[in-house]
């Protein structure tokens, strides 16, 4: 079955798993409405996908077609919405072909492309004075790269099955995968980056979770994207507590790859957990190597804010530390850095257990 026929028999199991993982609570729209929206948007990509003669005016009217709020004023949710559709219908796509053909990474490519054209639509109607077009230029910079990562992805997991195990060609395989894993977790923090800067808050769900296990998931996914790098995690006391585990676990990752960032190559990464408190939660992530210098140190939670690093696995676009400052923010804690030739450099999180 093609992508485009794909999408039009399971339009409604796209819509409901994309309003799972998007949240249609979190949006300034009706739900109903905001899922009708969003199914035209579908269908007319499905129908753009298989070159049937639209016009340049009705496809406008079908992709874009009335937006289910002002995009004035809800630029970044729209384009989170875009951003979280792809990944739904993708996802889908790839569990009904887990090897996919050719044919199958072609209809992605076309699937992309369609969806770039509808945004572009879309983005075209908003106010540069409201929208903030910096954002809004990085939100839609990042869908777009979304497109290249799946399909750089896809056919890297096409690669690894066919691969005989120890191969060249599986090692290969292998180094895509991480590298788009790293990919990813940029673009992640670009997303929320740009809601930030286009208004939006930064939703935070808490659950009841154990933040040792979220940070034994960080350090395992860190080690996926560099297995070579030795990191020692240790916890104590009581580690309960309500946090949003996905935010929690991404802003560990990210004072992980800090930590290693600036530590020499053969040392070890520590990360200490301490629940003693009775009513917070301590974090240290630690590496030694040279320290950041005094100046840098006072931007360095800043937004794009980057530290020249003789390391350069770990360089960046300078969003992950504005975000770990945020989630920590957004979790009524605190957050800070300490650094010192003798004694390496320290990120310390402090999170209350509860709101």
């Amino acid at each position: 079955m093609s992508l485009p026929h794909f999408i039009h028999e399971s339009l409604d199991d796209i819509l409901s798993e994309w309003e799972r993982d998007a949240g249609a609570a979190s949006s300034h729209v009706e739900p109903a409405a905001r899922r009708q929206h969003f199914g035209k948007v579908l269908r007319a990509v499905a129908d753009e996908m298989k070159r049937l003669p639209v016009t340049a005016s009705t496809r406008g009217e079908e992709a874009v077609g009335e937006a289910p709020s002002s995009p004035h004023s809800h630029a970044g949710q729209l384009v989170g919405d875009y951003a979280s559709l792809r990944a739904s219908v993708i996802r889908q796509w790839r569990r009904r072909h887990p090897s996919p053909s050719p044919s199958d990474l072609d209809d992605l490519v076309r699937f992309n492309e369609a969806m770039d054209r509808s945004l572009a639509e879309l983005t075209a109607t908003f106010s540069p004075s409201e929208s903030q077009p910096q954002a809004l230029f990085l939100g839609v910079l990042n869908h777009e790269l979304r497109t290249s990562v799946a399909s750089i992805l896809m056919s890297a997991q096409v690669l690894s099955h066919r691969s005989t195990p120890g191969s060249p060609e599986a090692k290969a395989a292998q180094r895509i995968l991480r590298s788009c894993e790293q990919v990813r977790q940029t673009l992640d923090a670009l997303s929320d980056f740009t809601k930030v800067r286009l208004g939006e808050h930064l939703e935070i769900d808490r659950v009841p979770d154990d933040i040792g296990v979220l940070c034994r998931q960080a350090v395992d996914a860190f080690a996926r994207v560099d297995p070579e790098r030795r990191i020692r995690l240790s916890s104590d006391g009581d580690l309960s507590g309500n946090w949003d585990e996905k935010r929690i676990r991404e802003a560990i990752g990210a004072l992980i790859g800090n930590a290693a960032r600036f530590a020499s190559r053969g040392s070890v990464v520590t990360l200490v957990v301490d629940g003693h408190a009775a009513d917070e939660v301590t974090v240290t992530v630690h590496g030694d190597g040279t320290p950041i210098d005094v100046e840098t140190l006072q931007t360095i939670f800043d937004p794009i804010a980057r530290v020249e690093s003789e390391n350069a696995t770990y360089a960046g676009l300078g969003l992950g530390l504005f975000m770990v400052r945020k989630v920590v923010d957004a979790h009524g804690g605190q957050v800070s850095v300490d650094c010192g030739p003798e004694v390496g450099t320290t990120f310390t999180v402090v999170l209350p257990r509860r709101p």
